[in-house]
């Protein structure tokens, strides 16, 4: 039998060979997976645009110098600087994250983050792919090696290879901290068996004795990172959330924290000051939030800020506490959708049916359960669901009226079944609030599915869309002139407690809600009266202010023509100009609450 020559890097058939590549294996493996948890931890400090914006790019240039450095480091010993460098990443990702983001910077503070954290483990793994003997290679063997390993190694953690992760539900019970550390426990086991040298002897009763002593030593480590394990993790909360978590030096609580299908879904609560005596005051406490990632889904006022008029007496979650106004003025604004008093339905205040895509906190859903209406929800998070009825007094929609999956599935399915003859409730109000993070979810924002939506409304049903980013954006232009295109009509509402001036409408991000009907009357609303408000003091302004919220929507037709803007399957741009602006929309979070929420987690 020929043997193949051992220098011939094209026929290398013998067992260091296959050891190579199950050592590749372990190595690219373990990459995909760490840069997979390193992405999932930076997302609630930075939101997901900043934080993926150019992580790619930058876990590049991290790689590069590892496979192209002139350098021997022997295999066993690089077990050992991975297993260091995993050692540190929980805190070491966490605290630059932290101390980075402080800086408000959503650019720049992402980038060296991403090099400050991810450099040692990505510069040790990589060097372990090239890390062979190549006695006998021309230059040009080594060159072509080097780049094939480099590709191979940085297609595995580019953010398309890195969702795969997400599938399997399981990776949401286990922590970043927990991911790191098991690898490193695992490479320091390699690096154990492997070396030191002088355990290395003639074969006999010595060599056996100290193979022996190899795994007496990885015992005896086993115990002691047993020990250390915990001390090594982050200060992130685990997730699950299992017990109420009181922050020790900032009157903060979370009452729930869970990994789940579009990432972190937390519910916090600010707490009065200590020594506060209750008294009415502009500070920002007593309040209760829903976190999705770097973004708030909406909030209530709690303990001394619950007000009411009328006395109505204050809604209660599931276990008696008393809630508040909203946080957020918009979500009290959906509601003007009731106001609409010129189509058919709305001529004699007879709304029967609502459909709410997009939950939050709920509150325009339990509003419309308040007034007697029946709503179904479609929620693609069931962590939201969860916590909108435990934190956020949402009442149970009732059997058939809960569906917790993608809108653009359910609404399609809505009108198959539909066509196909089966009789379906129509809804006479849809309310469509999918934003979240400073992006949206743009296969239901396009002309397709508002036909579809149709389908399952009333001919005389009204949607209320809600929308945020800067008013005179192509963004904000896309909505309106697809809106338009679908519903034949649509007025426009911002919940600003100001008016809007030029200045404001170019460059600030503001919340606005589009109303739109296929209705061929005129699309007005009526004056509220006082069982529009049902005891809230916020409803009672929005509402009574409505007529001097509008937004001028001239200003968002081009001189181009119309069908430039239309959002359609094919040709859908929203989520690509969302993320750019997803920076002004962290910059907008990093106000609204003070750094010490988005690091509590």
């Amino acid at each position: 039998m020929t043997t193949k020559s051992h220098d011939d890097p094209r026929g290398r058939t013998t067992l260091y060979d296959k050891l190579f590549v199950a050592k590749g294996i372990v190595c690219v493996s373990s990459l995909h997976l760490i840069v997979f948890a390193y992405e999932r931890g930076m997302v609630p400090i930075y939101g997901y645009g900043p934080t993926s914006r150019w992580l790619d790019e930058t876990l590049l240039v991290c790689m590069v110098p590892a496979f192209f450095l002139s350098m021997r480091v022997h295999a066993t010993r690089i077990w050992l600087y991975a297993a260091l460098s995993l050692s540190l990443l929980p805190n070491a990702a966490y605290w630059m994250a932290v101390w980075t983001s402080r800086r408000k910077n959503p650019v720049m503070g992402p980038i060296l983050t991403h090099i400050a954290a991810m450099f040692p483990i990505l510069f040790v793994l990589s060097r372990l792919l090239v890390n062979l003997p190549q006695a006998g290679w021309s230059r040009m063997d080594v060159f072509l090696f080097r780049v094939k390993c480099m590709v191979v190694a940085f297609l595995s953690v580019r953010s398309a290879s890195r969702k795969i992760w997400v599938y399997l539900p399981i990776i949401n019970q286990i922590s970043d901290s927990e991911m790191y550390l098991s690898l490193a426990a695992l490479f320091y086991g390699a690096f154990i068996l492997n070396y030191p040298s002088f355990l290395v002897t003639k074969k006999g009763s010595q060599g056996f004795k100290n193979s022996n002593l190899r795994y007496i030593l990885l015992a005896l480590f086993m115990a002691v990172w047993w020990a250390l394990y915990t001390k090594l993790a982050s200060p992130i909360l685990p997730h699950p959330l299992l017990a109420l978590y009181d922050h020790p030096a900032f009157p903060l609580r979370i009452h729930s924290a869970v990994q789940s299908t579009t990432g972190l879904i937390l519910v916090g609560e600010a707490l009065p000051p200590p020594g506060h005596n209750g008294e009415m005051d502009q500070e920002m406490h007593s309040l209760r939030y829903l976190r999705a990632s770097h973004s708030i889904l909406g909030g209530v006022w709690t303990g001394s800020k619950v007000m009411t008029i009328d006395d109505e007496s204050p809604l209660v979650d599931s276990f008696g506490s008393a809630l508040g106004d909203s946080i957020y003025a918009t979500f009290v604004l959906q509601e003007a959708v009731r106001l609409v008093n010129t189509t058919t339905r709305g001529s004699i205040g007879k709304w029967e049916n609502a459909l709410t895509i997009g939950l939050g906190t709920g509150i325009s859903a339990t509003s419309f359960s308040r007034h007697g209406i029946s709503n179904t929800i479609v929620e693609i998070d069931p962590a939201v669901y969860d916590a909108a009825r435990s934190y956020f007094g949402l009442p149970d929609p009732g059997p058939d009226h809960i569906f917790l999956e993608d809108a653009r599935t359910w609404v399609s399915r809505r009108k198959a079944d539909i066509e196909t003859g089966n009789t379906e409730t129509l809804f006479d109000i849809v309310i469509h609030d999918c934003f979240s993070g400073g992006g949206v979810p743009e296969h239901i924002y396009t002309l397709e599915f508002w036909n579809d939506l149709k389908s399952t409304m009333h001919p005389e049903g009204v949607v209320a869309v809600n929308f945020a980013g800067m008013v005179q954006s192509d963004s904000s232009r896309m909505i309106y002139h697809t809106l338009l295109k679908a519903f034949g009509q649509c007025r426009a509402f911002h919940d600003l407690f100001t008016e809007i001036s030029e200045d404001t409408f170019k460059n600030e991000f503001i919340n606005m809600v589009f109303f739109c009907t296929s209705s061929r009357a005129p699309l007005n609303f009526r004056q509220p009266i006082d069982s529009d408000y049902l005891g809230s003091p916020m409803r009672r302004h929005v509402l009574s202010s409505l007529g001097t919220r509008e937004v001028d929507l001239t200003a968002l037709q081009s001189s181009e023509s119309d069908g430039n803007f239309i959002l359609t399957d094919k040709r859908n741009p929203l989520g690509s100009l969302q993320a750019a602006q997803g920076g002004h929309h962290w910059a907008l979070m990093r106000q609204v609450l003070p750094d010490v929420f988005w690091e509590t987690f």
